[in-house]
């Protein structure tokens, strides 16, 4: 009774919060390889398929229409015109093929440089109209679908495109690019969403530049197997067919193993799929409503668009544009023409590997900020690529030419840990529509640019008209990025977050800008 009873301690601690967790999230440990590079892997192969079916015709278009192997040769005497030592069955007349001959029902076609920029930009007229609905699709939907259409359709139109251009001439293939452009508007916006969703926060840079060596690999593959296969004894036709055939095999490829993210995949352990998340998995699929005025609204946004919009442009210039430069400025066949300008492409290979795992590198020991990782990478993308522009067009050497193409090409992957996976940075549950926004205000210049060469390059052989338009595309490239210099940001915005941004997107604004200032 003399001993007063102690009373009980008690921890008092604070309601966790919202805000509180999302502070402090409990992060997973790390995991190994996985399943997550597997779909990594399919994302790749889709990728590269894309690219074959979309850029093997910048090199098959030269052998569907090399100069006639015959001579004209004019009879003063009776003033007509008579032909001598010809072979009539390598001849189209007005765009439409000789059928005298049973040898080859697929003729060569005499279309002029216009015609051909026709045929060359009708691709990007159906990329432009449908970047952004396939955009909205793959962040409603999933990144697989729109996969699955773009290879499907490429796949079946390729196949087609001999016995179509037989039957209707240059009308007929712009018609067949067009379609595939129309199916191949969503492959960038799946791409980045199916990213968002299967790469973890700390190997973003690197594994978002091994998917996108995709773009490089198709490159590389559409040169050499259009130039091998329009020299052999099947002619231009066979590099349609294989092809067609190489969509549809990896179509079936995606349709069976590919998945849509870590949330549905059947075998996926729930170790890897917390480390890729960053956070423990409540199990819950959220279908985030898209935030248009707060995107709209966004000053780092508009930086990336600015910066996506330039290196976009330089990028098809060179795929669309550089065969041809090669062939008809430093004097090589079409065979070699494959070879050459492939060469940049495979530098690239591995330039684009070295700059993801560095950024990932300095990034995850602090030895530079997230941001300046961006600015920096992709400084040297677009400078890189308005210096070698400018250097390239002031040289008729073989060799000094395909050196600036190089380095240009070499530079320019910079840009997968730029702006590129910027989109994530600002927004992961959005990324496929902020790609699809920048892709359909690319892909208007992309429109319009096969016009503005095929005016100011009138003569193929005419080096200064070809500088003309290096310069072009070297001052927009340096202009945009310098918008992004000065807009960007790495932090991921407010309205990534459907729920604050309907209460509290203000306040989060100004906590983010404080944040951002002391990280700086």
């Amino acid at each position: 009774m003399g001993m007063e009873e102690k009373a009980p301690e008690y921890e008092y601690s604070k309601v966790p919060t919202k805000a509180m967790i999302a502070e402090s999230p409990e992060k997973p440990p790390a995991y190994g390889y996985g399943v997550r590079h597997v779909q990594l892997l399919i994302c790749l192969l889709s990728l590269t398929v894309n690219f074959i079916a979309r850029g093997h015709l910048g090199v098959t278009v030269v052998a569907m229409t090399s100069p006639r192997d015959h001579a004209l040769v004019l009879d003063t005497n009776t003033s007509t015109n008579y032909v001598e030592n010809i072979t009539i069955s390598n001849v189209s007349i007005n765009g439409v093929p000789s059928m005298d001959s049973t040898e080859d029902p697929f003729k060569r076609f005499d279309w002029p440089k216009s015609t051909q920029e026709m045929v060359l930009g009708a691709f990007f007229l159906g990329y432009c109209i449908m970047t952004f609905p396939m955009g909205i699709v793959a962040q409603r939907w999933g990144g697989k679908i729109p996969l699955q259409i773009a290879l499907f359709f490429n796949g079946v139109i390729s196949l087609l495109t001999p016995w179509l251009t037989n039957w209707g001439g240059w009308k007929a293939v712009c018609a067949c690019r067009i379609i595939q452009g129309l199916s191949q508007a969503g492959v960038y916006p799946s791409i980045q969403t199916l990213l968002a969703k299967w790469v973890p926060v700390s190997e973003r840079a690197s594994l978002t530049s091994y998917v996108y060596t995709g773009s490089i690999v198709g490159t590389v593959l559409s040169f050499q197997l259009s130039g091998f296969l329009s020299e052999s004894k099947w002619g231009w036709p066979s590099a349609f067919w294989v092809v067609g055939l190489i969509c549809l095999i990896s179509f079936a490829l995606l349709t069976v193993f590919g998945s849509a993210s870590p949330a549905v995949h059947k075998t996926i352990s729930d170790e890897e799929k917390n480390f890729i998340l960053g956070r423990i998995d409540d199990g819950k699929v959220r279908r985030l409503k898209t935030p248009w005025k707060a995107i709209l609204r966004s000053k780092p946004l508009w930086g990336t668009l600015a910066t996506h919009v330039g290196s976009g442009t330089s990028f098809v210039f060179f795929f669309t544009q550089v065969p041809s430069y090669i062939h008809y400025i430093l004097g090589v066949d079409v065979r070699s023409s494959g070879l050459l300008s492939s060469l940049p492409y495979i530098v690239s290979f591995f330039t684009n590997i070295t700059f993801g795992t560095l950024s990932d590198f300095m990034t995850n020991r602090n030895i530079i900020s997230v941001r300046n990782a961006r600015r920096i990478f992709n400084s040297i993308s677009q400078v890189g690529v308005a210096i070698s522009l400018i250097c390239a067009a002031f040289t008729t050497s073989t060799v000094v030419g395909v050196l600036c193409l190089v380095c240009s090409m070499g530079c320019h992957m910079a840009m997968h840990v730029g702006w590129m996976v910027n989109h994530i940075d600002l927004a992961p549950n959005f990324s496929g529509t902020l790609m699809s926004i920048g892709n359909t205000l690319m892909n208007i210049l992309n429109v319009l640019l096969p016009v503005l060469v095929s005016y100011v390059v009138t003569d193929m052989k005419n080096q200064i008209q070809w500088r003309i338009m290096f310069f072009t595309v070297a001052a927009l490239t340096l202009t945009t990025n310098a918008l992004f210099l000065v807009l960007m940001s790495a932090d991921t915005q407010p309205w990534n977050d459907v729920d604050e941004c309907d209460t509290s997107l203000e306040d989060a604004e100004i906590k983010q800008k404080k944040e951002t200032k002391e990280n700086q």
